[in-house]
Parts: C-alpha cells; sequence; structure tokens
C-alpha cells in the first residue's frame, strides 16, 4: 500500500455535498459560517481529517441514518492546514452528515476570502470581499476536502448588508430580508466540482442585462462608475461562449455566467464556474479608444476563462501535477476562438511567435519536463 503523505487527505471518507452559509463582516474584516456536508464513510473510523487554515472551528457533530448527532473533538494541524475530528465511538460505512460551525478572518493577501478597498468617484475608500480558491486556498474559507479530485455539488448561503451584491458560482434562488438592514442570498446548487472553484463576491457591483449565449444567461460586473466599460467583454464572452458550445458539442455546465471585474486582484483571472473573476485590465476596455493589443489582451483573457468552464471544471485533472494540460488546451482554445470571432486580426500568427519563443526556452540547459512531481502546491 502506498504511504500517504501527511498533507494528503486520506480517502477513507469522502464529500458529496456542502450545504455553506456565510456572513461576512466587512467591516470587522472577519466572517462566520456554518456548513453541513454529507459525506460516505468507505471504511470504519474514529476520526475525519479534512482540510482547514486560519480558522477557528467552534462546533462539530455527525450523524447518520441510525444514529443521533455525535460531538468531535477537534485539533487543529497548523503545519498541513487540516483538521482532525475525533469521535468517541467508531464511526461505520455509510452516509453521514457533518456539520461544522466556524470563524475566520478576511484577509488582506488576495487569496482565500479575502477584503479589498478600492476608491470611489469621489475618493472615498469603498470595501468588497472576494474569493480566490487556486490551489489550495478554499481550506481558509470554509472547512473541505481541498484537493481537486475531491469534487462535489455545493449550495451557498450568503448573509449580506442588504445594500451590497453578493455574487457566488449559480443563479440567485431566494434573496429575503432578516432585518437590521441585513438579508440572506441563497444559490442554486452547482454541478459536482473541486472546491478550487468556488467563488463568492461580495460588494457594491454594477452589472449589465443580461444577454443570451444560447440558453446562458450571461453578464458584466464591475464597481460603480466602469460598468461603461464591460461592453466589449460581454461581446467576447457570448461569442467564445457560443462558439466552445457548439465547438465541444457539450452544453455550458452551469445555469448562468458573470464576469466579474474585481480592482483588487492578483491572477489575471480565475475560472470559477458560473462566477469569473478578472483583474480589472484583463476585463474593463474602451473599445473605442484602447490599443488592438489591449483589446486582444481582453480578448484573449475572457475566452481562455470560458474554455475552462469545460476543460478544467466539468473536466478536471486528479492532482496539481496536471495542470500544465489544464492551462495548455485553454490557451489553444482561447487563440481558436478569437481566431473565429475576429480573423482579420489573425491569432495564429501571434501565437506561432509565441511557440517559437517557447521552443527556444525549451531548448536550454534549465529546461524542465512538461509535467513533473507536485508535492506540496
Amino acid at each position: 500500500m502506498t504511504e500517504r503523505k501527511s498533507h494528503r487527505l486520506p480517502t477513507t471518507v469522502t464529500p458529496e455535498r456542502y450545504d455553506i452559509r456565510l456572513t461576512p463582516d466587512l467591516a470587522n474584516r472577519s466572517f462566520g459560517g456554518e456548513e453541513s456536508i454529507l459525506i460516505h464513510v468507505h471504511e470504519p473510523i474514529s476520526e475525519i481529517l479534512l482540510n482547514a487554515a486560519e480558522l477557528e472551528i467552534h462546533e462539530v457533530s455527525l450523524s447518520g441514518p441510525d444514529r443521533s448527532a455525535m460531538r468531535g473533538r477537534v485539533t487543529l494541524d497548523s503545519e498541513n492546514e487540516q483538521a482532525i475530528c475525533a469521535f468517541a465511538e467508531t464511526v461505520p460505512t455509510g452516509p453521514c452528515e457533518l456539520r461544522v460551525k466556524f470563524s475566520g478572518i478576511l484577509n488582506d493577501k488576495l487569496h482565500g476570502f479575502y477584503r479589498s478597498t478600492y476608491k470611489d468617484a469621489n475618493g472615498n475608500d469603498k470595501p468588497l470581499a472576494a474569493t480566490q480558491f487556486e490551489s489550495t486556498d478554499a481550506r481558509r474559507a470554509f472547512p473541505c476536502w481541498d484537493e481537486p479530485a475531491f469534487k462535489a455539488v455545493f449550495r451557498v448561503t450568503l448573509v449580506v448588508d442588504e445594500k451590497l451584491t453578493a455574487i457566488s458560482n449559480t443563479r440567485v434562488v431566494s434573496e429575503n430580508p432578516l432585518g437590521s438592514g441585513k438579508k440572506e442570498v441563497t444559490f442554486a446548487d452547482t454541478i459536482k466540482m473541486s472546491t478550487y472553484l468556488v467563488a463568492f463576491i461580495v460588494g457594491e457591483f454594477e452589472g449589465t442585462d443580461p444577454v443570451k449565449a444560447g440558453e446562458t444567461p450571461l453578464r458584466v460586473w464591475a464597481v460603480p462608475g466602469k460598468k461603461r466599460l464591460t461592453g466589449f467583454a460581454l461581446e467576447i464572452g457570448k461569442a467564445s461562449l457560443e462558439f466552445f458550445t457548439a465547438y465541444y458539442g457539450l452544453p455550458y455546465p452551469g445555469d448562468k455566467l458573470d464576469l466579474i471585474a474585481i480592482p483588487d486582484f492578483a491572477s489575471g483571472a480565475m475560472e470559477n464556474l458560473g462566477a469569473i473573476t478578472f483583474r480589472e485590465t484583463a476585463l474593463l476596455v474602451d473599445a473605442e479608444r484602447a490599443t488592438r493589443t489591449e483589446l486582444e489582451r481582453v480578448a484573449d483573457v475572457v475566452a481562455h476563462e470560458n474554455a475552462h468552464m469545460w476543460f478544467g471544471d466539468l473536466v478536471t485533472m486528479r492532482w496539481w501535477n496536471g495542470l500544465w494540460l489544464n492551462e495548455a488546451f485553454a490557451t489553444f482554445m482561447e487563440m481558436l476562438a478569437v481566431d473565429t470571432w475576429k480573423p482579420e486580426w489573425r491569432r495564429w500568427n501571434s501565437f506561432t511567435v509565441s511557440r517559437a519563443a517557447a521552443m527556444q526556452v525549451d531548448g536550454l540547459q534549465s529546461t524542465r519536463p512538461i509535467e513533473f512531481p507536485v508535492e506540496r502546491p
């Protein structure tokens, strides 16, 4: 039997569904949460390991079809970013429900569940909260099996200030006032997917009217004052989504698609299913004044992330050593989609230049294999 790495989770327990309720407090840079996780126990156990980092876990309980709730004792392993939930009795095989109450910080590190600020038109600081979970930072927002092979269905509920917009991977199924200036926003179930693709964004945002890309409603979101810069992204978003639907021969796997410009974002963009987040410069552009290079940049990034909705989100590598194929395929497909949309740009010409540069780097003594072992991503 292969020895389990200390930072990897065992497969004795696997998640099937998460119901997550989060209450972010932007003013105090914190959040509270509770979740119900439907799990399957594959062999008798007395403890459950899952990932958690920078979280306080206040309560854990486990129940099954033939047993009442059993309290667990939690030990946090900060080095391996794991929570060990120990139970007094042996848990038999079969389905169970794990319930967890926890809290965490809205950090300022641009990963996990983080808080940032931007300047409004009057120069005032405005806060927002966003997520960036790839590759191993969903565990900073909620306890979970934070490895790509542990796919599950997610249902997210956000409790936020009533004046703020809340966005997640799927459409809103209910929005209810709670009093005291708060509202509860619940989103539809996702497809079965990896934790690194879960997303939630909270803040003051303006969205375009939805356009239909096939049967999928598509919108672009930006902070107030920048909605006028969304038109070009909406156009390539619709064109590329329709192109991929036809090319793959499979319907888009989500129930809506939001393209969201985040003022403070570390990556160029992130392919969260149904809620793709972008650095503002990779999504917002004045099409009348922008250079050709700027337009190509936005078109390429939007098409790249849309390609991931199938290759990466619907179909996912089991572990991070396969990430090269995920990204290389999306890069190839972005060119295919953009060239079909704007053939006069002759995107394959510039692709050939990039390929030649890559081959030159690959010829150096310092080159490395395309795929190599990944221990701690």
